[in-house]
C-alpha cells in the first residue's frame, strides 16, 4: 500500500465513490510487468540468453530503447511460469471480492524479449522434445517452431487471465492490450491474442497516421462495438509527464476515434503527490463536452470498395536474420508495416475510403472490391486459398514485394527467383503501362528505393513496367555513375509490374512495394494501378485537399448513410480549410441532407450516381448524414 495512505484503503474509496454516482468502473492490472512479482520472486523472471534477467539486460540499454523496448525499470515476469500463474489467480479473486467494477483492463500482455528461462525451455522441450533455437532465422523449421510456441503460448496466456476472470465474475468486460498487434515478431502477437477480449483497443503514439490505421484494424477485430482508441493527455507519450497536447490536436485524436465509430480514452499518468492538473482535467472536459453530441447518431458499419490486409504472419523481414543474443528489446521494424501504412496514406490522399483486413475477414472477403497485399512475407495455407478464391470469383487484388511465391505463381503464373542484389532500382513502364506512370518513361523510369523481387513471366500476362538497373552497384563506393545519385543505367527485360486476370478477377504484381513511398508521384502510380482495378465509380468523389479523411458508415436499417470529415494534420496550430464539395456515390437521390450533430438541414443535387453537396468549412471534424 502507498505509504502515504497511513493503512487507508483509498482506491476501495475511489470505487465506492464512482459507483455510487452511477460511473462504470473499469479496473486495471499489469500483466507480465510487475516489479513486486519480479523483486520477491527471482524465479518468476523472464531470462535472456546470456542467462541474464530482464532489468539487467535492458538497464544499459535505457536511455536508447523505447518504453516498450525495455527500460531498467520493468520487471518482467514470465507467462510460462506456473507459479506467476497461481498468483494471478489469487490477485483476481482478491480484487473481485474487494471492489465492484464493470470491466477490467489487462494490459502489457506480449513478448517484450526471447525468454530463454527454465519454464520457457521446458515448455517447449515437452511439446516439441527440442531444445530453444539460438539463431532468427526465417528459413529454419526450428525457429519458426519456436516463433509459433512464443504466439501461441502467449494467446494461450491471455486466454488463462480472461478465463480465470470470468469464472470470478461472468459478467465482467474484459480488454488485453491490443497497441501491439502491428509491432514485430518479436512481441509475440498474432490475431489469436484478441480473442480473449470482449472488446479491441489499445493505447498509441505514433500520430494521426497510425490513429487511423490502427482504429479500422480495431474495428475489422473487435468481438464487440465499439473498440476503443487510446492515447495520453502528454505530449508526444506518457515519457513526458507535464508537457500537455494542446486542445485541438485532443479534439483531433477523438473526432478520429468517432469518424471510426470507436471509444476515446485519454491516459494521464498518476502525479506521485496525488494531486491532479486542473487544467489538464477542464481540457479534457472541453473535448468531450464537444463531441459527446455526436454520440446519439452513430450507427452503421464501416462502408469501403477497398481493404488493406494486415499479415500477422508477416511480421518479420527476410533480410534481417540474427542471433538471438543480438535482440535486447522489441525495437525491430519490418517492411510490411511501413508499407502497409505507405499504402494508407496514398489512399487517404486520393480520398479513397478503406477498410483493415485480417485473418480473422477471411470468410467476408467478397464484400471488397479491391485487396491489397503490401509486402507480405508469410501466409497460411488456408490464406492462400482464401485469397485466391476472391480472385477466381471476381474480385481484384494487389500484391507488391516478397507476396509469397506460391501465390503468385498461381494467380498469374510468374516464377520468382530472389531479390536483386541493388538496393537502388528503377520500374521503366511498358506501353501497356504507360498510362499508370504520370511523368515516369521508359527514358526516365521510376526510382525504386528498395530491392526488387525478379520473376519470369511464364504465363505470358501482360507486363506494364519492366525492372532498370543502375550503371554500377550501389553499395559500390568506388564505382559510380553520378556522385549524388544512382542513374538508370541498365534496362532488363525482367517484369517489374504485371496484370493478368484469374477466373473473374483481376490481378496486379508489383516486384517491390513502392507504395511505401512518401514521394508524392508514387502514391498516385499505385492509386491509378488500383482504380484501374476497379473501374466502378469511386465511393466519394471530392476536390478537399489530401489531408482530409473521409469514412462512411451505412445503416441499411434505418436508412441513412454517414459521411465523415477529418482534417488530418500534424501541424500545430492546424490550417483550417475552407469550403469544398464531395459527391458520395448513392443510387437514388436521398430525401435529405442534414450536417449532425444539429440536424441543419444541407442543399444537394443528385446526379450521375451521386449525392453532391458542399462542406461549407472544415476546422477538425464534420458529421453529414444522407436520409433515404
Amino acid at each position: 500500500m502507498y505509504p502515504a495512505w497511513k493503512g487507508e484503503n483509498k482506491i476501495g474509496k475511489v470505487f465506492e465513490l464512482c459507483n455510487k454516482e452511477g460511473m462504470n468502473v473499469i479496473a486495471y492490472y499489469s500483466l507480465i510487468y510487475n516489479n513486486w512479482a519480479y523483486e520477491h520472486h527471482s524465479a518468476w523472471r523472464m531470462i535472456g540468453l546470456d542467462g541474464e534477467p530482464s532489468r539487467s539486460r535492458f538497464a544499459e540499454k535505457s536511455k536508447k530503447e523505447s518504453m516498450l523496448g525495455g527500460h531498467g525499470r520493468y520487471g518482467l515476469v514470465c507467462p510460462n511460469n506456473e507459479e506467476y500463474r497461481a498468483f494471478l489467480k489469487e490477485q483476481f479473486a482478491e480484487l473481485v471480492g474487494e471492489y465492484q467494477f464493470k470491466g477490467i483492463f489487462l494490459d502489457m500482455a506480449f513478448w517484450p524479449m526471447i525468454c530463454f528461462c527454465p519454464s520457457c525451455r521446458a515448455r517447449f522441450k515437452k511439446e516439441t522434445g527440442k531444445e530453444l533455437p539460438e539463431l532468427v532465422d526465417w528459413t529454419d523449421p526450428g525457429w519458426l517452431l519456436f516463433q509459433e510456441a512464443r504466439e501461441r503460448w502467449m494467446g494461450d496466456f491471455t486466454a488463462y487471465a480472461s478465463g480465470e476472470l470470468k469464472k470470478l465474475r461472468p459478467e465482467l468486460s474484459i480488454e488485453h492490450q491490443y497497441s501491439i498487434a502491428t509491432f514485430a515478431w518479436t512481441f509475440g502477437i498474432r490475431s489469436s491474442a484478441s480473442d480473449a477480449s470482449d472488446y479491441a483497443g489499445g493505447d498509441l503514439y505514433g500520430g494521426f497516421d497510425q490513429q487511423s490505421f490502427c482504429c479500422k484494424l480495431y474495428y475489422g477485430m473487435t468481438a464487440n462495438q465499439p473498440f476503443e482508441y487510446m492515447t495520453s493527455r502528454c505530449d508526444p507519450s506518457l515519457n513526458d509527464h507535464t508537457t500537455t497536447k494542446s486542445l485541438e490536436i485532443m479534439k483531433l485524436h477523438a473526432y478520429l476515434t468517432y469518424a471510426h465509430h470507436g471509444a476515446f480514452l485519454v491516459i494521464d499518468a498518476i502525479d506521485p503527490r496525488g494531486t491532479l492538473n486542473e487544467k489538464v482535467y477542464e481540457m479534457i472536459g472541453e473535448v468531450f463536452d464537444e463531441t459527446m453530441k455526436y454520440e446519439p447518431f452513430y450507427t452503421g458499419e464501416l462502408t469501403a470498395d477497398f481493404a488493406l490486409y494486415f499479415s500477422f504472419a508477416s511480421k518479420f523481414d527476410l533480410r534481417n536474420n540474427k542471433p538471438v543474443k543480438a535482440l535486447i528489446g522489441g525495437g525491430e521494424r519490418y517492411q510490411h508495416i511501413d508499407c502497409i501504412l505507405g499504402a494508407a496514406k496514398a489512399l487517404r490522399n486520393a480520398a479513397i475510403p478503406y477498410r483493415v483486413i485480417t485473418d480473422k475477414s477471411l470468410g467476408k472477403l467478397s464484400q471488397n472490391r479491391v485487396i491489397v497485399l503490401s509486402d507480405l512475407t508469410a501466409m497460411s495455407q488456408e490464406e492462400e486459398d482464401a485469397l485466391a478464391a476472391y480472385v477466381e470469383q471476381g474480385g481484384s487484388l494487389y500484391m507488391s514485394g516478397v507476396t509469397p511465391a506460391k501465390l503468385v505463381k498461381r494467380l498469374l503464373g510468374l516464377d520468382t527467383k530472389g531479390l536483386t542484389k541493388e538496393k537502388i532500382t528503377y520500374m521503366r513502364p511498358t506501353v501497356e503501362g504507360r498510362q499508370f506512370f504520370g511523368v515516369y518513361t521508359e527514358e526516365y523510369p521510376m526510382t525504386i528505393f528498395n530491392r526488387q523481387v525478379q520473376a519470369e513471366n511464364s504465363g505470358g500476362k501482360t507486363v506494364l513496367a519492366q525492372l532498370t538497373l543502375p550503371y554500377t552497384d550501389p553499395a559500390d563506393s568506388l564505382r559510380f555513375a553520378s556522385i549524388h545519385s544512382n542513374p538508370p543505367g541498365v534496362d532488363t527485360s525482367i517484369p517489374a509490374v504485371v496484370y493478368g486476370e484469374f477466373g473473374k478477377g483481376k490481378v496486379i504484381w508489383s516486384a517491390a512495394p513502392f507504395e511505401e513511398s512518401n514521394q508524392r508521384i508514387h502514391k498516385q502510380v499505385f492509386t491509378n494501378l488500383l482504380e484501374f482495378l476497379n473501374p466502378e465509380k469511386p465511393l466519394v468523389k471530392t476536390d478537399a485537399p489530401p489531408y482530409v479523411e473521409f469514412t462512411v458508415f451505412t445503416d441499411t436499417g434505418k436508412g441513412v448513410v454517414q459521411l465523415h470529415c477529418v482534417n488530418i494534420q500534424d501541424l500545430n496550430p492546424m490550417i483550417y480549410f475552407p469550403g469544398f464539395t464531395v459527391g458520395l456515390r448513392s443510387p437514388s437521390a436521398p430525401k435529405s441532407v442534414v450536417k449532425l450533430p444539429n440536424r441543419d438541414s444541407v442543399p444537394f443535387s443528385h446526379k450521375d450516381g451521386y449525392t453532391e453537396f458542399a462542406v461549407d468549412s472544415l476546422d477538425i471534424f464534420r458529421m453529414y448524414q444522407l436520409e433515404f
